[in-house]
């Protein structure tokens, strides 16, 4: 591999270290940041309409997606959010 460039660790193209973020080339970087942004979204929906079990499954949502590629989505897990009263 030549100096100054790393594997991404989504796709394994090599990319020069300084256009990457977390460890991502910018094409995945940019794809993990919509899908997280979508899954923000979806939450505090879900949380401001009240409704405990879709604020559980986008939570579950957000959980496997942060297990399987290895990032946190901020405040997305809560066990009794605000606005939303506990099952």
């Amino acid at each position: 591999m030549r100096k100054g460039y790393k594997l991404c660790r989504i796709c394994g193209e090599e990319e020069n270290v300084a256009d990457m973020v977390s460890g991502c080339c910018p094409v995945c970087a940019r794809y993990h940041a919509q899908k997280l942004s979508e899954y923000q979204r979806q939450y505090e929906a879900a949380v401001a309409a009240g409704e405990p079990s879709a604020v559980s499954r986008v939570s579950e949502l957000i959980a496997e997606y942060e297990q399987s590629e290895r990032v946190r989505l901020k405040d997305a897990h809560r066990e009794h959010s605000p606005g939303v009263k506990a099952k």
